[in-house]
């Protein structure tokens, strides 16, 4: 099988993904909107609404969401839907779903990319020369502050960003996207330096390396071939990682800090049980995973050939 064979089937396998995440999110939606009609008919109900008040609610409700074909047919519709990308109606914004979320993605990624880039590149590099220096004053240095960073929430560092700001000891007032950014990376930077370090020291006992010390290479030469060696399991781990702890901090950053963006739109949408928009932002969050363990997979073939020569092989 040839490489490029590799990544097509790879690439099948992701979009069957997607289909099976529209499919868990549809029917997680379908199963509990009738507990939300229940909900607004018991508030109005105790707010001192009439019967006639009551089932004007309940016909709103059902027409919106358009609970009265059966559900099977509507899961064919949204399968239907997400192939052409039809992406539906906001009854929760009143607006189609593609103009709710028009500039809420780019909000999002606009400290999350950042936030992303500056703990990978911060996270391997402190984690590769804390191997090479182990139990050194760097090397302790650099796990106390790993440390210290596994136990501070997401939500209580932005307080502390804030705080720190207002008291005049940062002394530029940071703002809300440079909050999210800092957030996103701290929350990160831990994980990455703990995968590095780790998979550099599986790396600073071998052959090759002790012969690069006994030929005097210095600490930057070093780095550079170990780090080449410890690609493999750093871009695995910390892909996995990264994902996991993305997809539940952006609703807590969005939370905190107050930014319109993805995550917020996606909560105001499980609130109201808009199905089109729930798809919609789960689906945006599943394309940026798949996409992340898509790069990962070419990555494998760049990084290390035998992954290449083992797939043309099969």
């Amino acid at each position: 099988m040839s490489y490029a064979r590799y990544l097509l089937r790879r690439a099948a396998f992701a979009v069957l993904s997607a289909y099976l995440v529209v499919t868990i999110t549809f029917f997680v939606i379908a199963s509990t909107v009738r507990l939300r009609l229940q909900q607004r008919l018991a508030l109005a109900s105790w707010g001192g609404a009439t019967e006639e008040e009551l089932e004007s609610i309940r016909e709103g409700f059902v027409a919106a969401r358009d609970l009265d074909t059966p559900m099977h047919e509507r899961y064919v519709g949204w399968l239907v839907d997400v192939t052409t990308l039809d992406w539906g109606y906001s009854f929760a914004y009143g607006r189609p779903v593609i103009a709710v979320l028009d500039g809420r993605v780019q909000a999002t990624l606009g400290y999350v990319l950042p936030g992303v880039a500056v703990a990978v590149l911060a996270g391997v590099l402190l984690g590769l020369f804390a191997a090479l220096a182990k139990d050194g004053a760097f090397d302790w240095s650099v796990r106390l502050v790993a440390y210290a960073l596994f136990g501070v929430p997401v939500f209580m560092f932005v307080i502390y960003l804030r705080y720190l700001s207002g008291e005049g000891i940062i002394p530029v007032g940071l703002g809300r996207w440079a909050l999210a950014t800092t957030a996103v990376a701290a929350s990160l930077l831990a994980g990455q330096v703990r995968f590095a370090r780790a998979s550099a020291l599986e790396q600073t006992g071998r052959a090759f390396v002790k012969m690069l010390r006994a030929k005097g290479a210095d600490r930057l030469r070093l780095a550079r071939h170990v780090l080449r060696n410890a690609a493999i399991p750093i871009v695995s781990l910390s892909m996995t990682e990264l994902l996991a702890v993305l997809v539940l901090n952006i609703y807590i950053i969005e939370a905190v800090v107050g930014i319109p963006g993805l995550a917020e739109a996606s909560l105001r949408a499980i609130r109201e049980s808009d199905t089109a928009l729930v798809i919609w932002t789960t689906l945006v969050v599943v394309f940026i995973g798949i996409t992340g363990n898509f790069l990962q997979d070419v990555l494998y073939g760049s990084l290390d050939p035998r992954v290449r020569t083992e797939t043309e092989r099969q």
